[in-house]
């Protein structure tokens, strides 16, 4: 899925940034390092959320803000559950109350570790193995274990059996996802899908340009096909769309109308100057 991957990009861009011993360089990654806590990333939060939270543990703002700088404010607030957060234990919440709460992680969760007593860390997963989970945290050290003031911005790995692992949030990522549009030839066949919903014609009609098309249950154009609608029959020829005029089926000739439906009425076809023939009903 692409946009849970342009996330752990995005998270990914931050590895190696230092927090600052005072509110200066705030968006270089290691001058001024130092430990009392001061980031672009407080910074940021306040310009969002209203809250100064400088000098004060960052892990949450950095998951809060990456999904800001990739998704945009407004997104960010419904991915992560309904709004930014800063105190690890508002972020379990948010997910549980919108029914996304999971035990088994996959890419682009967040992650939650407990003290014993509540949510105390957070960060992002990047990839999930048979054995392991690995994340990008902020607040954190490349030092094995949960490290819930490590300074910095770090990759992490950790077995899925570690105790301290809470569980995991899943942004409901249909939220940003870009909708199908268009023609899609998928499982041997052609699908059709509406840009504004993203979902696929089916056991419908679709008029593309001058020609229409059906659709079975499956959302897959039919094709070289007698179809019934409505009583009328019609037939869909080798590239999905329906015939007009004279056609040949099986060795039969048949002719269908300015409509597409099968005549069972006498038909006359009358040539013209230059011997061509034309039927009734039909542009030139």
């Amino acid at each position: 899925m692409n946009v849970v991957k342009n996330l752990i990009d995005k998270a990914a861009s931050w590895i190696g940034y230092l927090e600052k011993k005072s509110n200066k360089d705030l968006d270089d990654f290691t001058a001024n390092a130092g430990s009392n806590n001061y980031t672009c990333f407080a910074r940021d939060y306040k310009i969002h959320t209203g809250y100064s939270l400088q000098a004060q543990a960052w892990c949450a703002m950095f998951v809060s803000e990456v999904f800001v700088q990739m998704f945009g404010l407004e997104a960010a607030r419904k991915l992560l559950g309904g709004s930014l957060y800063h105190y690890c234990p508002t972020g379990v919440n948010q997910f549980k109350v919108v029914g996304q709460w999971h035990t088994k992680p996959e890419p682009g969760d967040i992650i939650f570790f407990t003290n014993g007593t509540r949510a105390y860390h957070t960060g992002i997963v990047i990839e999930v193995t048979s054995t392991r989970v690995k994340t990008i945290e902020g607040n954190t050290s490349g030092a094995s274990g949960v490290v819930e003031n490590g300074g910095g911005v770090c990759q992490k790995s950790y077995s899925l059996s570690e105790s301290r692992i809470m569980g995991y949030g899943r942004p409901d990522w249909s939220l940003v996802q870009a909708k199908n549009s268009g023609w899609y030839q998928e499982d041997g066949g052609w699908r059709f899908y509406n840009g504004d919903t993203g979902q696929t014609v089916r056991n419908d009609w679709l008029q593309d340009q001058d020609k229409w098309y059906w659709f079975d249950g499956a959302g897959l154009m039919v094709t070289d096909k007698w179809y019934e609608y409505k009583g009328d029959w019609y037939y869909l020829g080798t590239d999905g769309a329906m015939v007009k005029g004279l056609q040949a089926v099986d060795g039969k000739w048949y002719y269908l109308d300015q409509d597409g439906k099968m005549s069972t009425q006498p038909v006359t076809l009358t040539p013209d100057q230059d011997g061509a023939l034309r039927w009734p009903g039909l542009a030139e």
